[in-house]
């Protein structure tokens, strides 16, 4: 399950974590009803493809934890689908019969001004790979202690601490509204650890805020290091990422395993939940950043804020969990600060108040 790309929009995770410049104009191009119904069935295919992605691992990890629980094979397993992201674009571009060699030029910016090297290419992927494991690891292991709604109610935190971190590296401007979403998280988090039932372990909720901060990382240092990137280029960076991660990361999984760290009994690993949670990964990472070139990033917000409730509704149907007061609360919480950090809340003000003074100004000139 990735985490990080989700919320930055970036998220499974979740941060997605790279935000995607527009490149495409289809949008505005087609007719408003066809541009609402995409826009409701990628909200649908986000909220379903996160929460399903979630309900899957937490099933992997849950099964006995005698004979599989692999929390770092889960996520190294779950990253090798991600090399198949550029050559999806590719094969995207070629249908849209862009030239290929000024596809496949302007992707490969995203490893430096002078294009791919080897060595740009390491240096670029590797440090975010690190973050991208730091972030899913602690995620499952969170999941192995609380249930997947709570798990992904507190990840949405990672929105309010992209805030902080903007205002920290970015330099972002301090806003009334950033510090009220962080408040509104803090509060909530708090609130959902004191859940017996939901998070009935303090040791899972911190595992998942720790997810949280690493995938608010990414973001923010994505954003900072290599700025605003095309689809071909988040394509092509999560290919090198998963590229990486299917050679390199290897060595460290092999070692968990053998040193029983990572319990696989080959006879009982659950196939089903485990390509289920990578499939639903790999595809919510596509919708993100094909919904964030050819829509709004709002509707990917959108998307995880349905996703919160929908990952609720399995464990109260399937897993026989009974929504409490001190859940409930905690979640609307970390919604509303989910609200306030995605969604333009400071420019709609604006705009209100100024139509107020422009209607005021138009009045008293009669």
């Amino acid at each position: 399950m990735s985490t990080t790309q989700s919320s930055d929009y970036q998220l499974n995770p979740p941060v997605t974590m790279s935000r995607t410049r527009s490149t495409s104009s289809e949008s505005s191009d087609s007719s408003p009803l066809r541009t609402t119904l995409v826009s409701i069935g990628v909200v649908i295919s986000v909220a379903l493809s996160w929460a399903c992605a979630t309900q899957f691992s937490k099933s992997a990890l849950d099964l006995d934890h005698k004979k599989f629980y692999a929390p770092y094979s889960l996520v190294w397993f779950s990253t090798c689908f991600m090399t198949i992201c550029y050559p999806v674009y590719l094969l995207y571009s070629i249908i849209r019969r862009e030239p290929f060699s000024h596809t496949h030029h302007e992707a490969m910016q995203v490893f430096g001004k002078s294009g791919f090297t080897i060595l740009q290419f390491f240096i670029r992927v590797v440090p975010f790979l690190l973050l991208w494991i730091g972030a899913n690891y602690c995620y499952s292991q969170g999941l192995g202690h609380i249930s997947a709604s709570a798990a992904s109610a507190l990840m949405s935190s990672n929105v309010a601490m992209v805030g902080i971190l903007s205002v920290i590296i970015l330099r972002d401007r301090i806003t009334f509204i950033k510090v009220f979403a962080v408040v509104l998280a803090i509060a909530g988090v708090v609130v959902i650890s004191l859940d017996s039932e939901f998070a009935g372990s303090v040791i899972g909720v911190l595992l998942v805020i720790a997810s949280a901060l690493f995938a608010a990382f990414y973001k923010v240092l994505f954003k900072k290091l290599i700025g605003d990137a095309s689809l071909g280029q988040v394509s092509a960076f999560m290919s090198g990422l998963g590229l990486i991660n299917t050679t390199f990361n290897f060595i460290p999984t092999l070692i968990l395993v053998l040193t029983d760290i990572d319990t696989i009994d080959f006879h009982y690993v659950p196939w089903g939940p485990l390509v289920g949670s990578a499939i639903l990964g790999l595809l919510f990472n596509f919708i993100v950043n094909f919904g964030i070139s050819l829509l709004n990033p709002l509707v990917i917000s959108v998307g995880m804020l349905c996703g919160i409730p929908v990952s609720a509704i399995i464990d109260f149907i399937f897993r026989g969990m009974h929504a409490t007061p001190k859940f409930i609360i905690g979640a609307v919480l970390i919604l509303l600060s989910f609200i306030f950090s995605a969604f333009p809340i400071a420019n709609l003000f604006s705009r209100f108040r100024g139509r107020k003074h422009t209607s005021y100004d138009v009045s008293s000139s009669s």
